[in-house]
């Protein structure tokens, strides 16, 4: 018998909405003046994790120390700061608002996501116009686990809520540590290229890697499912 696609979990940040400018900007008004990592610095070293992992990897390329209580206090502050950045400019990934809603016309799809629960919840909440603010059967942020991504919780429990076995479902990722993220929790993964190469999705794990969206149809994954 043909295994069967029975769902789909999407990462937030690069495969459904283009949010990393958004991220860095939050972080450095958090931070400070004394920030001086650039953007560069920040997509090639402080994403594809959680915010602490961030905000700590800022401060160490800024050469900036960290007191007591200053992670706690830079947390609030990115919040405030990203949910105000997110209402001025919510790009969504080219073609994916379109895949998800696609796919959630027959299969139930899961978001699975580093970031915390209120920026996902700020973010969803304008991007397009909130088109996709009721589609996800399971949202699961870094707010709900306690290890999060390249840790499998994060993929764990997002197909726990959605009541499916990890081998049924196909994740879509764009960073290497989400690919692991999803692999060790038992899901297949499609890789889409943006800060990662295609050889670095693929050696991370992932069996189909797309540079566009729009290369991906519902058939079409339903297709490599069965391939893969």
């Amino acid at each position: 018998m043909n295994p069967q696609l029975k769902g789909v979990v999407f990462d937030m940040d690069g495969v459904v909405i283009d949010s990393e400018i958004t991220h860095y900007t939050a972080i450095c008004e958090a931070m400070g003046t004394e920030v001086s990592a650039s953007f560069e610095d920040f997509l090639n070293h402080c994403t594809g994790r959680d915010e602490i992992f961030a905000m700590t990897r800022m401060a160490e390329l800024s050469c900036m120390s960290i007191k007591e209580g200053d992670m706690a206090r830079w947390s609030i502050r990115k919040g405030e700061a990203y949910g105000r950045l997110v209402r001025q400019r919510a790009v969504p990934i080219t073609g994916s608002i379109e895949l998800v809603t696609a796919v959630a016309e027959e299969l139930p799809v899961g978001l699975a996501t580093g970031s915390r629960r209120h920026d996902v919840e700020s973010a969803l909440a304008v991007l397009e116009g909130g088109a996709l603010q009721n589609v996800f059967s399971a949202i699961v942020t870094s707010s709900e686990v306690d290890v999060p991504k390249p840790n499998p919780e994060t993929y764990e429990r997002a197909v726990s809520i959605m009541e499916l076995c990890p081998s049924t479902c196909w994740a879509i990722e764009d960073s290497p540590n989400g690919i692991r993220s999803a692999c060790d929790a038992g899901l297949k993964v499609v890789g889409v290229t943006g800060t990662n190469t295609r050889t670095e999705l693929s050696k991370a794990g992932a069996k189909f890697v797309v540079n566009d969206l729009r290369e991906i149809s519902l058939p079409l994954l339903k297709k490599w499912f069965v391939e893969s």
